[in-house]
């Protein structure tokens, strides 16, 4: 099993991208305490939400599965749980019943909670709404300026192929979506249960969702705080199996920077199990720092959004990495 694997950073210079409950008139936002030390996060649900929707808006070849409640007070909602048809069902997986069976697929697709490199100070912001007659109307929030860090996985052999075994999140279609998979020639493959699209079509979902990771857009107050979420730096590698050797490339500390001694450690460790290059992308004015590091190693920085693009190149060059 291979896998493309990376981290990546976004730059909050003041902002309040996923907020909490709340408490009375003040909007708080999410945040890991340690000792009396807070890490503000962004919650994993709302980075897939946030890809979802850049894909929604920018990528007319995405297909998108419809959503749908619960009858009565149920609190439930599930999509249609359709991989060969809907791309995002394919990617980020699914669970509903069908007919007293259970459908449900592991996603190919994963990623972490997002969380500040360092401990960030969250800082109030308190104001009114004094545009009408009478007493003004109080309201608060909070937010913070932090560098957030998260990792994720794509499963490169599980895209586009739909397993049928009896067992949680491998029975991935119906009976009619058998029948269907059989109908089109999908590729078989009996000895697994498993129907697996054509290379062309998987890889073009790989490649709608990593160019959607480029251009990332969502987070909550952006109209106060307008931030930009795509990412500010990425490192990523094609590598057999499913660790993530990349996790500690940002070091802790309140000023981003790049742990040049984890990134020479990542490299000699894996060695045998890195089958592409290091995708390495940077934006100017974010960690500057890091540039002499990574072109003393050799290692090209282009910008966020041109790594993602060199991934993609590097996978419809070398299919075989998603067998």
């Amino acid at each position: 099993m291979n896998f493309l694997t990376g981290v990546y950073a976004i730059n909050a210079p003041a902002s309040a991208l996923n907020n909490g409950e709340g408490e009375e008139i003040k909007a708080t936002v999410k945040a890991i305490r340690v000792q009396q030390r807070e890490y503000p996060y962004v919650s994993a649900q709302a980075v897939r939400f946030w890809l979802r929707e850049t894909l929604r808006r920018y990528d007319t070849d995405w297909k998108a599965s419809p959503v749908y409640r619960g009858k009565g007070n149920r609190q439930q909602a599930y999509t249609e749980g359709d991989p060969i048809t809907f791309w995002d069902d394919d990617l980020f997986g699914y669970m509903r019943a069908e007919k007293g069976a259970s459908l449900t697929r592991v996603a190919p697709f994963r990623t972490s909670t997002l969380v500040a490199a360092a401990p960030a100070e969250i800082v109030e912001d308190f104001g009114v709404m004094a545009r009408m007659p009478g007493d003004p109307v109080l309201h608060a929030h909070e937010f913070y300026r932090a560098t957030l860090v998260g990792a994720f996985s794509l499963d490169l052999s599980a895209v586009g192929t739909f397993t049928n075994q009896d067992r949680a999140g491998f029975r991935n279609l119906s009976d009619e979506q058998q029948a269907y998979a059989a109908e089109h020639e999908l590729e078989r493959l009996p000895e697994h249960e498993t129907y697996r699209l054509p290379i062309e079509a998987r890889l073009a979902r790989i490649a709608s969702l990593l160019r959607a990771f480029g251009r990332l857009e969502g987070g909550a107050k952006q109209t106060l705080h307008c931030t930009d979420v795509s990412p500010s730096f990425v490192a990523m590698a094609v590598l057999r199996g499913g660790n993530n050797p990349f996790m500690h490339l940002i070091a802790p500390t309140p000023q981003p920077s790049l742990n040049a001694q984890a990134l020479d450690e990542a490299l000699t460790a894996y060695q045998d199990d890195l089958y592409s290059p290091l995708f390495v992308g940077l934006r100017q004015g974010f960690m500057d720092s890091a540039y002499a590091s990574l072109t003393e190693r050799g290692i090209a920085v282009i910008h966020p959004r041109q790594a993602f693009e060199a991934a993609i190149h590097a996978l419809w060059q070398h299919p075989e990495w998603l067998e």
